[in-house]
């Protein structure tokens, strides 16, 4: 089978929830179908660009625009679709939310993952012209898609709520935890890692984009309420208005900023080390499409706390402590009781090592190809 896939994510914004979902499927493929052709389309591969974090294999073929100027109407428009047609891919799956305007005039059969419908629950959280966009982009793929791909039951019934979409057309497929989570951190990458981020020797963690709905905010508040006053906070993610105007001025009414550290960006192959000296991992989002922040914690044997009634509760299965979004008293709660209860944290541990096992890369590819295989005989 010759596959297509979206690898402009995946390649040039890697940071983000859909560049490492993007990434995860083409390794994931390439690794445990290397009978597949897999062409993976990008408007550019910059000098400096992740390319070269993917795995290349022989069976896999990065594709950009040779001599156009307009690299990104490339992949959003005709370009993309005549170099599918010659290289006769039979399944082009948009892996970023998005299909090709004229995917209608590709031979192949069109799939899409969506990600999440956070921009119409939570439309204050995006600009006007980022909740346009991606408010476009998600009906019209829907719309041109044979199947749709969500990495929850709770996106697919958001995309139902939101969109009218036929229940039959969309299947959940979970995403698979990427490999460099799951292995030994020495002591020595530990050591280099913590001096690199200046980070302090106890700390919970947040891995996050820093807005409203992402509810960092309650995690500020039940620092606040712990009994352990010396534990630091680490926040990962990039500075955002909401984080200039509300979570920093907050912190810093409250006495907080001493313990608190917001680290706007880390290297990728260094997170695996952050998440290992951590305490707890926190993910408190009112709304997420899967919660991958979870399983890359629980893939490093770290406890994990996250909000009930989410997807991210879909995420971490019996293998976490749960508190509703706005229970920051639970919430401090269960931090206290992490931190301070060894048996409690080995259960957790434990359960961790169970709860993965849901979300490997011969899982993911596993059932992505039989996906595109029931589409083709359709």
């Amino acid at each position: 089978m010759n596959i297509g896939l979206d690898g402009s994510y995946a390649i040039l914004k890697n940071n983000t929830t859909e560049g490492n979902y993007s990434k995860i499927v083409i390794d994931a493929f390439a690794e445990c179908f290397p009978r597949h052709r897999i062409y993976v389309y990008t408007p550019r591969v910059g000098k400096h660009s992740s390319a070269a974090s993917l795995a290349i294999p022989a069976n896999i073929n990065i594709k950009q625009p040779r001599k156009t100027p307009y690299k990104t109407l490339w992949m959003n428009w005709k370009g993309v679709v005549d170099e599918m047609n010659r290289h006769h891919v039979h399944v082009y799956h948009g892996l970023a939310g998005r299909l090709p305007l004229r995917i209608g005039k590709a031979r192949a059969c069109p799939v899409v993952t969506i990600h999440s419908m956070a921009y119409a629950y939570y439309p204050k959280d995006y600009s006007w012209w980022d909740r346009t966009k991606r408010a476009f982009n998600t009906r019209q793929a829907c719309s041109k898609a044979d199947t749709i791909v969500t990495t929850s039951k709770h996106t697919r019934d958001e995309i139902i709520e939101t969109l009218g979409i036929d229940k039959d057309r969309i299947r959940v497929i979970y995403p698979a935890v990427d490999r460099r989570f799951l292995v030994n951190v020495i002591d020595a990458e530990l050591d280099a890692v913590r001096a690199k981020y200046k980070l302090s020797k106890r700390y919970i963690l947040v891995v996050s984009s820093l807005l409203e709905h992402k509810n960092v905010m309650a995690v500020l508040k039940a620092m606040k309420q712990m009994q352990d006053h010396d534990i630091n906070l680490v926040l990962v993610g990039r500075e955002t208005d909401y984080y200039t105007n509300v979570l920093r001025p907050y912190a810093e009414r409250n006495h907080l900023m001493h313990r608190l550290q917001h680290i706007t960006r880390a290297h990728a192959n260094d997170m695996a080390s952050i998440y290992h000296m951590a305490q707890a991992v926190v993910a408190p989002s009112r709304m997420e499409g899967f919660g991958l922040t979870i399983i890359e914690a629980q893939a490093c044997g770290i406890p994990v706390i996250t909000t009930s009634g989410t997807s991210q509760q879909e995420a971490a299965g019996e293998a976490a402590l749960f508190f509703e979004p706005d229970d920051t008293d639970t919430l401090a709660k269960h931090l206290d009781q992490v931190i301070t209860d060894e048996d409690l944290r080995q259960r957790l541990i434990t359960a961790d090592r169970q709860n993965i096992q849901r979300f490997t890369h011969e899982r993911l590819a596993t059932e992505l190809d039989a996906l595109y295989h029931d589409i083709l005989k359709r």
